[in-house]
């Protein structure tokens, strides 16, 4: 059965004139992900035209895209500029990603994705965030990111957004329900919930970074251990939310999550619970277009 929960809105003014956020930012993504080559697959009916996507791309100079209170103590958010070269091959990526949704879809829930060369919050280097009120996507590309992990960024990040405005549509006790019964997230909540300045999130990130001295993207290495608690990755364990960003984006990327599904009933009880989802948002996405979605295309 569906709870249904109550949504916070937070009105602030920004140079862009758009509502933006007073919270902190709660997600902290690895800037990159281990993953092997994308995969194409089949469009929505209605799927986002080139042309429509390519006026949701921005590649900022400066940071007066973020809300001034990020950009302000404690946060201290920071950004670099995508270099000249590389901003075709990120483009490219980027509307692969949004063609898998339908443009009604995008006109409703998302104003723009910001690419930028380097992200930083509280010090810490993140992959991407988003801004719900201002319905933003904001992803760290380079060029030496893998093609497929660098688009699984983008589907984390939105699915956050779409996760923030539909909170009500989401079956949270069908998806906790895959859980074994004595999992406890490090973080509560649907939407995870801040502690202190900093979310779990970036405490997570932030000490994987320091442990290693990278990007902390090993914490999205793909785990059959703990597929069987219902996780594909470490990361997925810190938030539902966490878990639901991890999950959309191997679900839009990944031909081998339906053979995981088969093998793993926690995780698949998950998956069917984010298309249900999903296919609540538009009665496109069901499983057969998701499975369409990573098949290997087909020679001519």
């Amino acid at each position: 059965m569906r709870r249904s929960f109550l949504l916070l809105s937070v009105v602030f003014l920004s140079v862009s004139c758009q509502k933006a956020e007073t919270e902190p930012p709660v997600q902290a993504q690895p800037e990159s992900a281990p993953t092997t080559t994308p995969v194409a697959g089949g469009k929505p009916s209605g799927a986002t035209p080139a042309a429509a996507s390519r006026e949701l791309i921005h590649f900022p100079e400066a940071d007066q895209f973020l809300p001034a209170d990020w950009i302000a103590d404690p946060i201290n958010a920071k950004t670099k500029p995508v270099e000249a070269a590389s901003r075709e091959a990120a483009r490219k990526i980027v509307e692969q990603a949004l063609a898998k949704y339908p443009e009604s879809l995008l006109n409703r829930f998302l104003e723009g994705v910001y690419l930028v060369g380097s992200l930083q919050f509280y010090d810490v280097s993140y992959g991407g965030t988003y801004m719900a009120n201002a319905k933003r996507v904001v992803l760290v590309y380079r060029p030496s990111f893998n093609a497929r992990g660098f688009e699984q960024r983008f589907h984390h990040e939105f699915s956050s957004l779409l996760l923030k405005k539909n909170e009500a549509r989401f079956e949270e006790e069908r998806w906790l329900s895959a859980n074994e019964k004595t999992f406890v997230y490090r973080a509560p909540g649907v939407i995870e919930e801040q502690s202190g300045d900093k979310s779990e999130a970036t405490r997570v990130l932030e000490a994987e970074q320091k442990k290693t001295g990278g990007s902390g993207s090993t914490l999205l290495q793909i785990n059959t251990e703990l597929m069987k608690q219902g996780f594909l990755t470490a990361y997925n364990q810190v938030s539902l939310e966490q878990d639901l960003n991890e999950t959309a984006a191997h679900l839009f990327t990944n031909p081998e999550l339906w053979t995981y599904c088969q093998k793993y009933p926690r995780l698949d009880q998950k998956v069917d619970t984010l298309i249900d989802f999903y296919r609540d948002l538009d009665p496109s996405f069901d499983r057969l277009y998701f499975r369409t979605l990573t098949a290997p295309p087909t020679a001519e």
